[in-house]
């Protein structure tokens, strides 16, 4: 997995992809990504240091042509892409899950390449919370994946990746002409929380692909902000 640095400027920062240069592997460089919706904040003039969401992700595609992913992701456009992924591949035995599941795994993507934590098993109608939050040290990022209904933590994973992280946004990419998502997907209770305040960082929203929001809100002078509801429609 999983994007080029364009990309997830273009997803995470719009109103900079045209002016932030790019320096994408070569492997990376010949892939043809397509996209589903998305909706995404940044940049902040703060930095994020905790950022939690829970996705329903409905039934993944009972076959797969290529590969699928589902993530909330984080980075400010040129560094470390902190990214938990929920995964469709033409076999998800590697990870165990059947017809119609998702395997899931936290993961930081970088000039290092892909770093994965364990994998877990998601079904379409699980909850599923996904929790980034930096470390005391200010470089130690720890990312968490939980079933909310069973409370099981599905997989982790840390990286040093740094206090720099100014967008989030949500992902859903096709590689290798995938089979798209079939339904939609619902990310809940969203809430991001800022080193300090910017009541302007709700500004900077935007959406892509037919994905809606409801209920954009800020406490602590604009230092949290939360989204009740994303809504990702399907691909086909």
């Amino acid at each position: 997995m999983k994007t080029s640095l364009q990309t997830l400027t273009t997803l995470l920062f719009p109103a900079l992809a045209l002016s932030t240069p790019v320096h994408p592997s070569s492997s990376l460089a010949v892939r043809s990504d397509t996209w589903g919706g998305s909706v995404s904040l940044g940049p902040t003039k703060s930095t994020i240091v905790n950022a939690v969401t829970t996705i329903i992700p409905g039934p993944a595609p009972l076959t797969q042509n290529g590969v699928l992913f589902l993530w909330p992701g984080m980075s400010n456009g040129t560094g470390d892409l902190i990214q938990s992924t929920l995964e469709s591949w033409e076999s998800n035995d590697w990870c165990g899950a059947g017809s119609g599941e998702w395997c899931v795994r936290a993961s930081v993507f970088g000039w290092f390449g892909q770093l994965d934590g364990d994998a877990g098993v998601v079904k379409g109608d699980d909850q599923v919370r996904i929790e980034y939050t930096l470390q005391d040290d200010q470089d130690t990022w720890v990312q968490t994946v939980t079933n909310v209904g069973t409370g099981e933590v599905l997989s982790t994973y840390s990286s040093q990746s740094g206090p720099y992280m100014t967008g989030y946004g949500t992902g859903t990419e096709c590689n290798e002409d995938c089979t798209g998502t079939s339904s939609e997907q619902q990310y809940l209770n969203t809430e991001i929380t800022l080193a300090s305040s910017d009541p302007t960082f709700g500004d900077t929203i935007a959406t892509a692909g037919g994905a809606t929001y409801e209920g954009l809100a800020s406490s602590e002078d604009g230092k949290v902000w939360t989204i009740e509801s994303i809504l990702i429609p399907a691909m086909v």
